[in-house]
């Protein structure tokens, strides 16, 4: 949302701690001299022109994504600077003068969201809080403890791997996946090592729990891929519960970087799963970077062959002119 007037404008704040707060809170007073009055809200409190987040919190890096889908302006505390990223980033000890020149410039510029077809690649963010941290497509330093009644689990998705705190069946807890209301806290190394490594009972490969998911995932909670994907290595399926049109889907996606609609045509898939495969690509960290070369990729793709050809045989497909059966 934009400001009502060029000297009115409301900046909200995310994740920050007591030292950004009050540098920031000065850097505001001084674009008075600007004639720009602005006003300090937490994000969600109410419509705001511009976010002020830190990335490194779990309430900064949820206010962002927010921001993202909803295209308004933001700063990202303790960020990486990333050519790619629109959103500018401030080291953890920015100044007074640091937040005032930011301010300006994001201001002035007005919303600096990436439009949906940019190769962030993404138009709607995951709400869940449970996916929200299973997500591989952007690892996060780190481990966290996630709670929902008797059922306590702790991320690591730098590892990428899920550990069980309680032996609860996994398919009780997948079906859980969606509910809103996941506790999420952070751990230190500390609160990891002596009081919650201790007590695992059990891990999982995140990478595999996203297509398990399948069976619980409508496709509306997914985000859209707009820009184009190439698949790394392929998933290990549960041949009995993956659509029959879905190894089809995969197989191009190994050949080749593919946008959502060329797929669709190529292959006869509905647009609709597509979208759901190639989310599920990104989402589960299988998805090829642009910098790897189609070689390797290809020489990835092959060690993983297995399931996706005895899926073909199964289902009598022919996968890039190939008959299987």
């Amino acid at each position: 949302m934009q400001p009502s007037s060029p000297s009115d404008v409301t900046v909200a704040m995310a994740g920050l701690d007591l030292l950004p707060v009050t540098r920031l809170k000065v850097a505001c007073s001084l674009l008075a001299a600007d004639r720009v009055t602005v006003r300090l809200v937490e994000w969600g409190a109410e419509p705001a022109s511009l976010l002020v987040a830190d990335e490194t919190s779990y309430a900064g890096r949820h206010a962002i994504d927010s921001a993202r889908h909803d295209q308004v302006p933001a700063i990202r505390l303790n960020g990486v600077p990333r050519a790619t990223d629109p959103m500018p980033a401030l080291p953890k000890l920015a100044t007074v003068r640091d937040f005032v020149d930011a301010l300006k410039a994001c201001l002035q510029a007005g919303t600096n969201a990436p439009p949906t077809d940019t190769p962030s690649g993404w138009d709607v963010p995951l709400a869940q809080p449970l996916l929200e941290q299973l997500r591989l497509d952007r690892r996060r330093p780190g481990r966290v403890l996630i709670e929902l009644g008797l059922f306590r689990v702790i991320s690591e998705p730098l590892a990428g791997r899920l550990h069980m705190l309680r032996r609860m069946p996994l398919d009780d807890l997948l079906e859980r996946a969606l509910k809103p209301d996941w506790r999420i806290t952070e751990l230190s190394e500390k609160d990891w090592q002596t009081t919650f490594l201790p007590d695992v009972t059990g891990s999982h490969a995140i990478e595999s729990l996203w297509w398990r998911l399948l069976p619980h995932l409508a496709g509306d909670e997914l985000p859209r891929v707009t820009d184009t994907q190439r698949l790394r290595a392929w998933p290990d399926l549960d041949v009995a519960a993956t659509p029959a049109a879905w190894p089809l889907v995969l197989a191009h996606l190994g050949g080749r970087s593919w946008r959502a609609h060329e797929l669709a045509s190529a292959t006869g898939v509905s647009a609709h799963e597509v979208q759901r495969v190639m989310a599920l690509v990104r989402l589960s960290g299988l998805e090829a970077a642009p910098s790897q070369s189609p070689a390797s990729v290809r020489a990835t793709a092959a060690q993983h062959a297995g399931t996706l050809l005895r899926m073909a045989k199964r289902f009598g497909l022919t996968l890039l002119g190939k008959a299987h059966g």
